[in-house]
């Protein structure tokens, strides 16, 4: 029996961030499966993506179809009735999508982030990931209300899932909301753990040749705290600030802080509160940073501080142990889960809560070198979980049974 011939479709631009990391990480776990099991043929939705994963080693071949193309798949999306879709097939021909990855021989196709585009499929088998439920978890947030997101997600959901020869999670958490609110079976809910970006895996002689006084960079004359995170209503950046300015208050400590992202609708309000809160002096708005920067912007800060809503994982807190940052993340079920002991855990509801923990960070020296070893502990944990064993369990499943048709 041959090895699976498994198309790979990565659909994550770079400025995603961790979107576009965790998409990454994915495709080299890929990379480290065995040849007598799988023959992995890359592919990306974003013609510019081509050049950039090329130079972090992966060789992509780009989706193009002409815009008549484009229209009839849109056409077939709305189509719910086999007679109709059987009558469209006929008067239109093949769906363009499927079509052009069982003219290059694809068996299985693995979708490395969430995307609608396996709704497209009608014969070919697949691999789908999903990152979280947060629709469901936190309904009250506008990105989620907004243009009826909500039932964009639950229609989705619905259709890609069930028919899915896997469903890749990060956490067990969400494995339990995927079997409970969509009917899955647990056999094919698969937990894959997300891990650090490439690029935070730093060698101190690479950290040194490539240095970057961060602070003189940005011109900020205060220590930092960091916060890489797109600026939606959910990541909270507001909980960051009002801590800052308790921090000073309460404790006398005058600290800033640098958001890395991209602005997604809720960055003007940010700006308007860092104003208000008179932070303007301490906080820096680096927008999309690259790779390189990265582990300097995590390296010479106090903390991450993560205050987000959103789950139950999420990489900033495993770049932040794999740097050897201390870790400030949200008191709430299956976020607390994902960093264990390593990080100290912030009340939401209370600012107070994030300038204490500041505190104790800049008066206790011996707490902050408890969580960086905590951080590194705990992120070995995560690493025992051999990630290539579990796609390959999943493969070799698939290859059995595809071995039974044409």
């Amino acid at each position: 029996m041959r090895p699976v011939r498994l198309g790979v479709l990565f659909d994550q631009h770079i400025h995603e961030g961790g979107g576009f990391q965790q998409a990454l990480n994915a495709a080299l776990v890929v990379k480290g499966l065995s040849p007598d099991l799988v023959e992995p043929v890359f592919f990306t939705s974003l013609t510019e993506n081509v050049s950039i994963l090329r130079q972090l080693g992966i060789d992509a071949r780009p989706l193009r179809f002409s815009p008549h193309q484009q229209v009839v798949l849109k056409a077939r999306r709305a189509i719910n009735h086999p007679s109709w879709l059987i009558l469209m097939k006929r008067l239109l021909g093949a769906n363009a999508f499927e079509a052009f990855f069982t003219r290059q021989g694809i068996d299985l196709l693995y979708f490395l982030s969430p995307t609608g585009l396996a709704g497209d499929l009608e014969h070919l088998n697949y691999i789908t990931t999903i990152w979280d439920f947060c629709h469901r978890d936190d309904p009250e947030f506008p990105e989620v209300r907004l243009d009826w997101e909500f039932e964009v997600r639950e229609r989705f959901y619905h259709r890609i899932l069930p028919k899915a020869t896997a469903v890749l999670v990060d956490a067990e958490s969400s494995r339990v909301h995927a079997c409970r609110r969509y009917g899955l079976d647990p056999e094919r809910v698969q937990v894959m753990p997300f891990a650090p970006a490439p690029g935070t895996r730093l060698s101190e002689a690479d950290y040194l040749a490539g240095y970057i006084d961060i602070r003189k960079q940005y011109a900020l004359s205060v220590p930092y705290v960091f916060y890489p995170a797109q600026f939606w209503a959910h990541k909270n950046h507001v909980y960051l600030l009002r801590g800052l300015q308790r921090l000073a208050d309460h404790f006398g400590h005058r600290i800033g802080a640098i958001f890395a992202g991209g602005n997604k609708g809720n960055l003007p309000h940010v700006k308007e509160v860092t104003a208000r809160l008179g932070l303007t002096e301490r906080v820096r708005f680096a927008g999309f940073v690259p790779d390189n920067e990265m582990p300097y912007l995590y390296r010479q800060s106090l903390a991450l501080v993560m205050p987000s809503y959103f789950g139950p994982t999420n990489l900033p807190p495993l770049e932040a142990f794999a740097l050897g940052v201390p870790v400030l993340y949200p008191d709430i079920a299956g976020l607390r889960e994902q960093v264990g002991a390593a990080a100290l855990l912030m009340d939401l509801r209370d600012p107070d809560s994030l300038a204490t923990h500041l505190n104790d960070l800049l008066s206790q020296p011996e707490l902050r070198h408890r969580l960086v070893t905590d951080g590194h502990n705990r992120l070995i944990e995560l690493d025992a979980l051999d990630r290539i064993k579990i796609l390959e369990r999943i493969l070799r499943d698939f290859h059995a049974r595809r071995a039974t048709w044409r």
